[in-house]
């Protein structure tokens, strides 16, 4: 037992650089998904449109539970007398408190411009009271 084996300590030289090559391309990937195509500014901007979307969606379908319930209620009303101008405007009535609603240039829509100046416009479908699409 003369010769002993030395015992190792400490990682070697190609351990270092297999781990510095690691996280270089983890680093990588990283920066990609932060600043890349699609970086943080423009995923914000999507949600915060989806956003918009969902709001204005919201308001003109409330607004129209309240014109449809409204013209159930009054006696005066006679079937198939409104015309879509009358629901637009009625839902604009109803809607009231924000003058980011308006109507429609095509009579049958309501347009809602956000504070940041973006501009949606809510379809309504206005023999069955529902809203059919936001752009």
């Amino acid at each position: 037992m003369l010769n002993k084996v030395k015992e190792e300590k400490g990682i070697t030289l190609v351990v270092l650089i297999i781990t510095i090559i690691i996280l270089l391309c983890l680093a990588g990937v990283i920066v990609y998904l932060v600043f890349g195509q699609n970086d943080l500014e423009g995923k914000d901007n999507a949600l915060e449109a989806e956003r918009d979307k969902a709001y204005a969606r919201d308001i003109v379908t409330m607004a129209l539970k309240v014109v449809a319930k409204d013209d159930s209620q009054d006696e005066n009303a006679v079937d198939g007398g409104s015309t879509s101008e009358d629901i637009i405007d009625e839902v604009i009535k109803a809607i009231d408190k924000s003058s980011n609603f308006k109507e429609g240039a095509d009579g049958s829509s309501v347009e809602y411009i956000t504070n940041a100046g973006d501009k949606y416009i809510v379809t309504i479908d206005t023999q069955n009271m529902k809203v059919k699409d936001v752009n």
